[in-house]
């Protein structure tokens, strides 16, 4: 897979979550308009981001959408435009478009089926309509009144300059001056007594002229007028630093607006290029854009590099003048394709210099899935020149540092290094302790210059760690040992080694026949554990999440199972040759497997969020369909299952809904009549209940009417009146489930096809679960799913008949008993037994299977079993045993058969197939 199809598959991963966060928080919208604006930062953010990642990849439709989907959305932030049918049903409309256009993108298309242009026109269309006063004039103001506020406003601001060294800003009636002396950079300086009052006028004018311009459609000048906007509120709430650089853009911006409003006064054609001043703008901005408070200050942690590796290549660059720059970015965390985002930083640095080193490095970056990139850079550009070159990319934050590296050490690896004068067996008249400060960039380099001024005045007989190692850059730690032979005194020595810079501590001790490997051994462990401190440190710094491909998981799994069964495969081996040491080996395994087991179960398990999400939309648009009024509840969403489970239960739960919204609650006017509330009430809840999880969808409508489902059923020909007649309530509700069975009298766009309930039913036990339906007439109607946890690895009870082995769902298992065979009673064509005071219908497993033979014992095992038409016992041979197995799908002509699951492996190699339970 090449780099755009990763990035293609990364951006429709994370769309897909902005989309349905899109939905969700836009039916929160509709339904709360009084916290507008706390849901339309939410949706912003979604957008936005949606926007961005669009627009990186060249998706310009979706792109294109978004952005004007932004307008109405800032309308409505703006206090422009209220939140009403209209508005939130437009956005409805948008985002269907997006979704079809991203599913689009999945599929491989390069065109987009959905008229973007007709759908930007209505946008249009709306905004004028509201804009304009011809909805309401409490929604917008007059043009012309606009038109007066704004060169009014605009006006009473005007800029001088002073001279080329300092600036001023002032209003007109000098009042008030913000003067700022020298030179300007970004250095930040106090703030202005009177800034806040020209920043509170800036934004006034702003929004004023932002409706004019809207209005006159004036996208450019729109455009920037926004980016002035949005830079007076930064400085307004102290997001951005006051510094000489913020002001003196905060100054053309002033001049910039008031140059604007003389265009609407005029309505003057003449075209500006204001380009200098957004770039400007966004400059001064990117420090800030998307971070929180924990986010505003980034840490430039130079040890994350390895140095001592690349320390040549830096000696070599700075030979030839050259800058460097640890150049550090991160991405918001709110921004898409962050991965993407970086590598497009990386490509760009390399375009303004050398790559000396990278962390997270190229090759990994993808992968990493890392927000945060750490540059090593060298080049000949100052560092506001490579600013100005990366901070115009979106949602990411830059900072840098120089290295201010010594160019007497560019000499340093260029000489051969002398070999020593003196044996290793000379005895050693110094013994030198360096310790170079944590902090140091260079400290192999360091450490050498000190040894290189040394020899100067005599002989280094050894070092710890080796001097071969500290040539290489590879130091270890940040102390070195000096073993030295030299004629020059103690103090001599260390004023030589003082002259290196970074050296924190060092210690010159006088030998007197000391045991050198010794003493080198001691500062050489000191070294290392220092080395492994600082790996540890830098190991515990980031905890880091990356996405992982399902089938990779599924993949994980799989082999997961196999590990599974050869861990059976050894328990029977230990069992048969009763070895301690074998026992003791294969209850290790046992643990470590079982370990291994549920942490990939865990890493396949997520929220059922992940479904539940999608419903407030659905629910919304159903009932609006109905004309119905619905109050949604979501309750347990942070229940967890498979992934695989999870996948396949987004139809089923959408028929139960909208059957719940069709069929079961009823119309406002009929609610009141019944005395219940206007509102209807429909639950979504999941529950866990040990290894299962239920999902109930419960309404408070009309619920199901047994009798009325007896009529239905003969009716359509799927009893005799008789049969029908003798359903039980339970049997008669149930009826729902049969194929082909409708109770709605009118076809609709909702329902009443007769399709639904069955395949509902069938999806279900599909997956190893069950459906049951609780209903009282005039107070509502439950339907529960029953799921297993996973599919993947399930308890089992073993059976055995006629030497084949069976496994049965453990969770579907009720009982396990003996009877004798005279027990076994008919009773009106039906076989069952006394079961706890109560008759229980038995059937013979091998008449299920359709399989001949049987034990002609007259102890039978029956094995009580839930079924979805209730309690039932199954007789058979014998009872093996619990059992965890690894689920396989059937193929073949084995996939067809009824009762029939699937099929496992077993520890001793034989197979044993899955029944099916609720198909026997």
């Amino acid at each position: 897979m090449d780099d755009m199809e990763q990035y293609k598959e990364l951006f429709m991963t994370e769309a897909e979550e902005h989309l349905q966060s899109l939905n969700q928080n836009m039916v929160e919208l509709e339904n709360c308009p009084e916290d507008s604006e706390r849901i339309i930062n939410m949706i912003f953010r979604s957008a936005h981001t949606l926007k961005g990642s669009a627009r990186t990849l060249g998706f310009e439709h979706i792109s294109s959408l978004t952005h004007h989907m932004e307008d109405i959305l800032d309308y409505i932030r703006d206090g422009k435009i209220k939140v009403n049918p209209e508005i939130v049903d437009l956005l409805f409309k948008c985002l269907d478009a997006l979704e079809k256009m991203v599913s689009e993108v999945s599929d491989g298309e390069d065109t987009t089926s959905v008229d973007v242009d007709s759908l930007v026109e209505v946008i249009k269309s709306v905004k004028e309509k509201y804009l304009s006063g011809e909805n309401s004039k409490e929604d917008s103001l007059d043009c012309s009144d606009i038109n007066e506020v704004a060169k009014k406003q605009v006006e009473e601001k005007t800029v001088n300059t002073t001279s080329s060294n300092s600036c001023s800003i002032h209003l007109v009636d000098e009042s008030a001056i913000i003067l700022i002396e020298g030179n300007s950079n970004n250095s930040v300086v106090e703030k202005p007594e009177n800034l806040d009052s020209v920043l509170n006028q800036m934004h006034e004018s702003a929004s004023a002229l932002l409706t004019i311009l809207d209005a006159l459609e004036y996208s450019e000048l729109k455009d920037t007028v926004k980016n002035i906007d949005e830079l007076s509120t930064a400085m307004l709430n102290e997001t951005v630093e006051i510094t000489e650089n913020s002001l003196s853009v905060l100054k053309s911006a002033l001049s910039t607006m008031q140059q604007i409003a003389k265009v609407v006064e005029t309505g003057s054609s003449a075209k500006y290029d204001y380009s200098e001043l957004n770039e400007k703008i966004s400059l001064t901005l990117s420090e800030t854009v998307g971070e929180s408070v924990e986010d505003k200050e980034i840490i430039l942690d130079h040890t994350i590099f390895n140095l001592e590796e690349v320390s040549e290549e830096l000696i070599s660059e700075i030979n030839e003048n050259k800058k460097i720059y640890h150049v550090k970015s991160k991405v918001v965390e709110d921004c898409m394709l962050k991965a993407v985002r970086l590598t497009m930083v990386l490509s760009k640095l390399k375009e303004l210099g050398t790559i000396i080193s990278s962390v997270p490095t190229e090759e990994n970056l993808l992968s990493s899935g890392s927000g945060e990139l750490d540059v090593l850079i060298s080049t000949d550009l100052d560092n506001i020149d490579i600013l100005d070159s990366v901070c115009e990319m979106e949602y990411v934050v830059f900072k840098e540092v120089r290295f201010e590296l010594e160019t007497v050490v560019t000499q340093v690896f260029d000489e051969e290094v002398p070999k020593t004068e003196k044996s290793l067996e000379t005895p050693a008249k110094f013994k030198i302790n360096i310790k170079i400060d944590e902090e140091c960039l260079l400290k192999a380099v360091r450490a050498y210059m000190v040894i290189k001024d040394l020899k100067e005045k005599g002989t280094v007989l050894k070092t710890e760690p080796p001097e071969e190692k500290i040539q290489e850059g590879n130091l270890g730690g940040n102390t070195v040992t000096i073993y030295y032979d030299s004629d020059e005194s103690e103090d001599d020595i260390k004023e030589i080694i003082s002259k290196t810079p970074e050296i924190t501590e060092f210690l010159v001790n006088v030998q007197k026949d000391t045991d050198n490997s010794k003493d080198s051994a001691k500062i050489k462990n000191t070294a290392d554990t220092t080395s492994k401190k600082q790996t540890e440190n830098s190991s515990s710094k980031k905890s880091q999440t990356v996405r992982v491909n399902i089938e990779k998981l599924d993949k994980l799994m799989n082999l997961v199972g196999e590990v599974v069964i050869n861990r059976a495969n050894f328990t029977q081996i230990a069992t048969k040759y009763d070895l301690k040491e074998l026992h003791n080996a294969v209850g290790r395994l046992n643990m470590l497997a079982t370990e291994l087991q549920e942490e990939v179960m865990g890493m396949r398990m997520i929220p059922v969020a992940f479904v539940f999400n999608r419903f407030p939309r659905t629910v919304r648009d159903t009932a609006k369909a109905l004309d119905k009024e619905i109050d949604f509840e979501i309750e347990g969403s942070d229940i967890e299952l498979d992934r695989t489970v999870l996948d396949e239960l987004a139809e089923p739960l959408t028929h139960l809904i909208r059957n719940s919204l069709d069929h079961g609650i009823e119309h406002a006017d009929e609610r009141i009549k019944l005395g219940k509330p206007e509102k209807g009430i429909l639950k979504l809840i999941a529950t866990r209940q040990r290894d299962r999880v239920n999902i109930i969808i419960r309404d408070d409508g009309k619920g199901i009417d047994p009798d009325a489902m007896r009529k239905k059923a003969f009716e359509k020909g799927l009893y005799s009146k008789e049969e029908a007649e003798k359903l039980t309530d339970n049997e008669a509700v149930n009826v729902i489930f049969l194929p082909g069975f409708s109770t709605a009298e009118v076809v609709s766009d909702v329902s009443g096809r007769g399709v639904g309930m069955d395949v509902v039913r069938s999806k279900i036990e599909s997956l190893g679960g069950s459906v049951t339906v609780n209903s009282e007439v005039g107070k509502g109607t439950e339907i529960t799913l029953h799921l297993p946890l996973t599919m993947a690895i399930i308890q089992t009870l073993l059976i055995r008949l006629n030497e084949h082995i069976y496994a049965l769902p453990l969770t579907s298992v009720l009982d396990v008993i003996s009877v004798q065979k005279e027990e076994i009673k008919n009773l009106e064509g039906q076989e069952a037994i006394i079961y706890r005071n109560h008759i229980l219908p038995v059937i013979w497993l091998k008449d299920a299977l359709n399989t001949s033979g049987f034990s002609d014992s007259n102890d039978l095992y029956v094995v009580v079993v839930e079924k979805n038409k209730g309690k039932v016992g199954m007789i058979l041979d014998e009872v093996i045993g619990r059992d965890e197995i690894v689920v396989k799908p059937l193929t073949g002509i084995l996939k067809n058969i009824n009762g029939l699951a699937g099929a496992t492996i077993l520890g001793d190699g034989r197979v044993a197939l899955i029944l099916d339970l609720n198909n026997i």
